[in-house]
């Protein structure tokens, strides 16, 4: 019969055993390339995920600043994108005496907005629309007509709705009036 103290000393051994067989796996040249490899793929994978998530958030935090994505839908319309950064274009140039028609624009979410809308309102020319929230489309657009002044000048185009109103100067652009 064997005494406690020699299984012991035997379970010890083994595992001292397999230890140094265990160092000597892991230090051959075949499982340091192999490890190289898996550290490579490790951080190209990551590199990888965390370029989707910028470029996905870029774009999600400044699509407003790519521009108008679709074509406007009235012939002859000048298109105005309204968001939370402003009017884009911020100045809107007309000739003097003819029929402007606007493609007023937005992708803004009605939750973002006040009312749930954002406006396009000039005193000086008798201008007011408000265009209702993007929710669940791509963008939402209404048209908007008048008659361009025959006096030549700078008129004053604001939204009342969000972002503080007419003091906010994010809100503002012009119709400019050319002869």
């Amino acid at each position: 019969m064997t005494t406690p103290v020699r299984r012991r000393a035997e379970r010890r051994a083994a595992l001292l055993d397999e230890r140094r067989a265990e160092r000597r796996r892991t230090h051959s040249v075949e499982h340091q390339i192999a490890e190289r490899r898996n550290d490579r793929l490790r951080k190209g994978a990551f590199a990888l995920v965390v370029t989707v998530v910028l470029v996905v958030g870029g774009y999600l935090a400044f699509g407003d600043f790519l521009g108008q994505r679709d074509a406007t839908t009235t012939a002859g319309a000048i298109s105005v994108q309204a968001s939370m950064a402003g009017f884009t274009p911020g100045d809107v140039q007309v000739a003097a005496g003819e029929r402007v028609s606007l493609d007023f624009w937005t992708q803004d979410s009605s939750a973002h907005l006040e009312r749930g809308v954002h406006a396009l309102v000039s005193d000086e020319l008798g201008i007011y629309g408000e265009l209702p929230g993007a929710d669940g489309i791509a963008d939402s657009r209404i048209s908007i007509e008048f008659t361009a002044p025959s006096e030549p000048g700078r008129y004053d185009i604001y939204c009342d709705t969000c972002c503080g109103g007419r003091e906010n100067p994010t809100m503002h652009g012009a119709i400019v009036v050319v002869a």
